[in-house]
């Protein structure tokens, strides 16, 4: 790398900026970042990290003299030590001198926050700190086992887990979160193979997923693969779409769950009632189960609470949907659910969240 003064000067100027910046040599090296891309890549030397691939419009116009300081919103590849990524990038052509120019890029993310959450996602693919927890949906009235809905667990190297809501929303936009969810399905595919041997033969099992996943296409083929890989019949996979993230293009989300239905994966909508427009997506999307959020059923002695529950029970009756109630913890609301027309539900009181191995003791 140049170490003329423009250039000790741009890096100086950079080194404590909030984003993270690294300067990019055409052959695929890095040469500088500054302390915010050390600190989310845990860099202990530039050699770990690397450019895998750039849009070819950004390399074409390297050096172009028309090109210089313009800059170019692009994804960029990314090989960190043992595993690959997109990351989105802001890719800025700079003039060091007459001569040549660098291309600095700057990774879209500058809250702390978001750099929190991209370095504990990379350690935790890294260090194989990926778990899934299961816990059981259940048929209120026959105890009858009807689905399991897989959770997510990141590990914090601790012996603790880290707060999944201050890391996956931070993190679902990127394609890194790709690998958190291709961990996962692995992880699901153990299940799978033993399921009807721990008493899940005919549970549907569902994975969370937010709404922000469902729109990239890129996450659809990952479950269209994944059913297509493991001959999984209709509804023996489903998917937990979280509805408190807003969904910004009805059109796009429609389209990406009926191709996921035509795969026979299982929709349900999450947390129902908690969110920006649950009736609208009800009516505008093809979902299937509308699961009521917990808050309901913690204030469902209620008498208004209560009445929207048989609302919506109503509801789901006339739009052939199933109905799962969320946080239930006692016999009282239990049993009131059940009066209020609710008939499937998950809580701490049938089950609370188990892993694998423990299944496989209990059974054993």
């Amino acid at each position: 790398m140049k170490s003329d003064k423009e250039l000790q000067y741009l890096t100086k100027s950079l080194l404590h900026h909030p984003s993270p910046y690294i300067i990019y040599e055409l052959d695929g090296s890095i040469a500088w970042a500054n302390l915010a891309a050390n600190y989310i890549f845990n860099l202990s030397s530039l050699e770990e990290i690397s450019v895998v691939k750039i849009d070819d419009q950004v390399k074409d116009n390297f050096g172009d003299p028309e090109s210089i300081a313009l800059y170019y919103d692009t994804p960029v590849e990314i090989s960190l030590r043992r595993i690959n990524f997109l990351m989105r990038t802001r890719v800025h052509m700079i003039p060091v001198d007459i001569s040549a120019g660098i291309m600095l890029i700057e990774l879209l993310c500058s809250s702390r926050e978001g750099l929190y959450a991209l370095r504990k996602t990379i350690d935790c693919i890294e260090n194989n700190r990926i778990e899934l927890a299961y816990q059981k949906q259940v048929n209120l009235i026959t105890n009858e086992i009807t689905g399991v809905e897989a959770l997510l667990r990141l590990q914090d190297g601790d012996g603790g887990y880290l707060r999944n809501d201050q890391i996956i929303p931070q993190i679902e936009g990127e394609s890194l979160f790709s690998l958190v969810v291709l961990e996962s399905l692995a992880q699901l595919a153990k299940f799978l193979a033993v399921k009807d041997k721990i008493g899940f033969k005919d549970a549907t099992l569902y994975l969370n997923v937010s709404a922000h996943t469902i729109m990239h296409p890129q996450f659809c083929s990952i479950f269209t693969d994944f059913v297509d890989q493991h001959n999984l019949k209709d509804n023996q996979f489903g998917l937990e779409v979280t509805e408190t993230a807003e969904l910004a293009d009805l059109a796009v989300a429609r389209e990406s769950l009926e191709l996921l239905k035509s795969k026979g994966i299982k929709i349900a909508l999450d947390d129902f009632g908690a969110g920006y427009a649950s009736l609208k997506y009800v009516r505008e999307l093809p979902i299937d189960v509308v699961k009521l959020d917990k808050q309901f059923t913690f204030n469902v002695s209620d008498p208004t609470t209560a009445r929207l529950i048989s609302f919506v029970s109503e509801l789901c009756k006339d739009l052939n949907l199933e109905m799962i109630g969320e946080g239930i913890e006692t016999e009282e609301e239990k049993n009131m659910m059940i009066d209020l027309g609710c008939k499937t539900g998950q809580g701490y009181l049938m089950h609370r969240p188990d892993f694998l191995e423990s299944f496989k003791t209990k059974e054993l």
